[in-house]
């Protein structure tokens, strides 16, 4: 276990009244005891503003709470509400990181006592709360704080009713590998470990295409067209812009016809071709020699100074490294590109290789989580098809009496221990909700949470967990999903996913309409003449600019602009694209749903992982200090929801004895 340093814990222990270890509460707590408690280990008011790596109180241009037109249509269904980040997220957080959450010990409403508060309601917060259930002792209980209407994370759903048919499309985290099943679930970890656990099916149905119409291939997932091994299973075109009024053409299949249909020149094609044809151009004896040579370069730089490439195999590579890692080839390690994997990097898929994608994106693993830990909160029994299609029941979230509660729109504002880290009894934690203050005396806290905000919440931060939380680099990214009366357009131009050059007044890079997946009477068509949804997986990335500008601008970008000014761009973009082929929004558009996540990806940089010494910031922060631990998506740097889950498996162990 790593604490505070010497000397940052002499001066603690001088200034706090620190509590003995207890087995058990003591009876009780009244609101006075829990302020006073707090006022003891905080060292510090509780209006104390946001201390910065460096120790020193933190100052930022405050940010507009954004306006009535900002968060826009919903869809319908029960994440309608929660879709991206909400408004009231958006507003809360730059109201903790500008230091502006006053709050006297009066006003709180509430005192509660637990074994174990986890803070954060994605993957790695689902894995703390199924990890404390497999092994919680009897009368052991567990609150867990999310900040948004919904619990998931990025990984929700958006739902569409247009003429008579329900459509599910994902807010954000989609896409996996079905993993093989583990010989010894004891033994095994991620993806084999969560799927195997949680009884997930290995086989699924997807939406048949007619032979009698014209050959057309579809992704199961809004990735897998991106990726140079995955390509030939979709239908996939690339855009190229006319400019000065042109019309534009379009280059079907590119790769399968080597490029001779581009207006590339032919120097481009070549370099082009050679990327994606590359394959595994350097081999490893291990992952750890492949970490310490290829951590320490770009994957831009990978293929410019190791395989000698051009630019055009790196700018293409940008339109998925952008879409999985929040940056492109540019800022992103080459150890991340290898484990994605990228050409040059990795050899042919295996032929039978395909991606899948439940309904609703990851959602369909958090639904999973929830119906294991709380049986009522997915309405109907534990079958596939009630756990995908039935609606979430919010009610059954947090029932008193229940040993793992879920509270959500409850923003954690104050965490600290109660008394020196190393030898406190309990952790305190305030929370806002509806407006009103909360707290919660825990054993234990899991702070499931992202570096971006973590040293703004937890007050009693030792400076080496500030300094490595300041060394993250967050992306934002943004998920549209347009809902269709009809794909007719896409159906004339022979294709069902496209990619393009974003233009100065454009939108996006890419979109794509999936395979939907048949789950009980779940069945949405698969006819042009049928509605569908036009999902735009969108980045923030501008090759060669400092990567800290990178996700600044986007940051800027993705928060300030309106819905009406985000539907006008989409709209125009559709009709630069497809308007020749037919599309009309005013006739094909049924709805739009913008997703904005503003700290989306933890940007896996050149040393993310450790470079060539093999250490790292995100190793300090997978050490617990005193009764806190800490689990996100971020520490695994390729984000997903398998490994994520195991960084909340983790944390959960390190404060066991705690509990």
């Amino acid at each position: 276990m790593i604490g505070p340093n010497g000397d940052f814990r002499s001066k603690v222990a001088s200034q706090v009244r620190s509590k003995p270890r207890q087995a058990r509460f003591r009876g009780p707590i009244t609101r006075r005891d829990f302020v006073n408690g707090v006022a003891a280990g905080a060292g510090a008011a509780l209006t104390a503003g946001p201390v910065s790596a460096l120790g020193q109180a933190a100052s930022r241009a405050p940010l507009l709470a954004p306006g009535a037109d900002w968060y826009g249509y919903g869809g319908v269904g029960p994440y309608r509400h929660s879709h991206g980040n909400t408004p009231e997220v958006v507003e809360s957080a730059h109201r903790i990181l500008d230091g502006q959450v006053p709050l006297d010990p009066d006003q709180l409403e509430s005192v509660e006592e637990t074994d174990l508060a986890i803070v954060g309601g994605g993957m790695a917060g689902l894995g703390v709360a199924l990890e404390f259930s497999l092994r919680r002792r009897d009368g052991q209980s567990c609150v867990l704080l999310d900040n948004h209407p919904m619990i998931g994370g990025e990984a929700k759903e958006n739902e569409f009713l247009v003429n008579g048919e329900r459509l599910i499309a994902p807010q954000g985290a989609n896409g996996f590998f079905v993993p093989e099943a583990p010989r010894d679930l004891s033994e095994a970890r991620g993806d084999p470990y969560y799927y195997a656990e949680l009884g997930i099916p290995r086989e699924f149905t997807f939406a048949a295409w007619p032979q009698d119409r014209k050959p057309l291939r579809f992704c199961r997932d809004n990735y897998g067209y991106l990726v140079a091994g995955l390509q030939q299973h979709a239908s996939v075109a690339h855009f190229f812009d006319g400019g000065g009024g042109g019309a534009g053409s379009w280059a079907v299949d590119m790769f399968r016809n080597q490029l001779a249909d581009t207006p590339l020149a032919e120097s481009s094609r070549r370099n082009l071709l050679a990327w994606f044809e590359s394959g595994a151009a350097r081999h490893f004896d291990s992952p750890e020699q492949a970490r310490r040579l290829l951590d320490t370069m770009s994957y831009e730089e990978f293929l410019r100074n190791e395989l000698k490439l051009g630019d055009a195999g790196a700018r293409y590579a940008d339109l998925f490294l952008a879409s999985a890692c929040g940056l492109g080839s540019d800022c992103v390690s080459a150890y991340a590109a290898y484990q994605m994997p990228m050409p040059g990097l990795f050899g042919p898929m295996p032929a039978g290789m395909r991606r899948v994608s439940f309904p609703g994106g990851n959602s369909g693993f958090v639904r999973y989580f929830l119906k294991r830990l709380i049986p009522d909160s997915i309405q109907g029994g534990a079958s596939f098809e009630d756990i995908i299609t039935r609606p979430v029941n919010t009610a059954a979230l947090d029932r008193p009496g229940r040993p793992i509660r879920m509270r959500t729109s409850s923003t954690a504002v104050h965490v600290s221990h109660d008394g020196a880290p190393g030898q406190a009894g309990s952790v305190s934690v305030i929370y806002q909700r509806n407006g009103r203050y909360h707290a919660i005396r825990a054993k234990a806290v899991v702070m499931a949470t992202g570096s971006w905000i973590n040293p703004y919440i937890v007050r009693d931060l030792p400076p080496a967990y500030r300094e490595a939380c300041a060394s993250f680099l967050h992306a934002p990214f943004l998920v549209a999903n347009v809902a269709l009366t009809n794909w007719r357009f896409l159906y004339r131009l022979g294709i069902t996913a496209a990619i393009w050059d974003r233009q100065e007044d454009g939108f996006g890079f890419t979109c794509n309409i999936r395979s939907p997946m048949h789950v009980g009477d779940y069945r949405p068509p698969l006819d042009p003449d049928k509605p569908a949804v036009l999902s735009f997986y969108t980045p923030y990335h501008s090759p060669g600019l400092d990567p800290k500008a990178q996700v600044t601008l986007g940051r800027a970008e993705l928060l300030a602009r309106s819905y009406p000014e985000y539907e006008s761009r989409i709209y125009r973009q559709m009709m630069r694209l497809f308007g020749a082929a037919g599309f009309d929004p005013a006739v094909d558009v049924a709805g739009l749903v913008l997703n904005r996540w503003g700290h989306a990806y933890s940007v896996p940089y050149p040393g993310f992982y450790g470079g060539a010494n093999g250490t790292a910031p995100r190793d300090t922060l997978r050490n617990n200090y005193g009764r806190i631990a800490f689990a996100h998506s971020e520490l695994d740097g390729n984000q997903h929801y398998g490994p994520a889950a195991d960084e909340g498996r983790r944390a959960y162990r390190q404060l066991a004895d705690a509990l």
